[in-house]
Formats: C-alpha cells, sequence, structure tokens
C-alpha cells in the first residue's frame, strides 16, 4: 500500500502522469505506473476498481470522497523524512537479526 496524502503540487503530477498514461502505449503505461509508485509511492489498485482504467477524473473522485488527502508541502516532506527514517530503522533491525 502507498500513501494517501499529498500535497497539491504531487497531485498536479499525479494527474498528468495519469493523462500520458491513458494515451500511452502498453510500454509507456508501465513506465508511467512505476513512476507512480517510486517517486509518488502512488499505488492505482489502492484507489480504483481492479479491471478498470483509473484517470484524472477518478484521481478527482479520490479526493472528493476522501480517500485522498492534499496536505501543505511542509507536512508532506515531514512525512517523507518520518517514512525514510522508518524504512532505515527497518533495514537494521534486519540486518541485525541476520
Amino acid at each position: 500500500m502507498g500513501r494517501n496524502k499529498f500535497s497539491a503540487s504531487e497531485i498536479a503530477a499525479i494527474s498528468k502522469l495519469l493523462r500520458l498514461k491513458n494515451s500511452g502505449t502498453r510500454y509507456q503505461q508501465k513506465n508511467i505506473r512505476h513512476q507512480l509508485r517510486v517517486k509518488y509511492e502512488f499505488n492505482i489498485s489502492d484507489f480504483n476498481e481492479q479491471g478498470k482504467a483509473f484517470g484524472e477524473e477518478d484521481l478527482q473522485a479520490a479526493i472528493n470522497r476522501k480517500a485522498i488527502v492534499i496536505l501543505d508541502d511542509a507536512t508532506i516532506a515531514d512525512m517523507k523524512e518520518k517514512r525514510q527514517r522508518d524504512r532505515e530503522r527497518d533495514q537494521a533491525a534486519n540486518q541485525y537479526q541476520k
């Protein structure tokens, strides 16, 4: 599961990528979905019905139903830092257990 809290600028970038995805070739769609997952921790499957295409309208619908929350840039930056610290802590714990 990815994030459900994004900044307004991230939502604009995600919206643009979704627009490109829906008009791209199968290979381009795969690359865009990868960008969404890696750069924004945005998993389409967290917000849509399985087997149905997910586009800008669906993104706005998810925002309207509060499945996606828009926060300010500073809060998002703090959240990302905390997630990174948590990942590093978990990684260190896994290394210690081995």
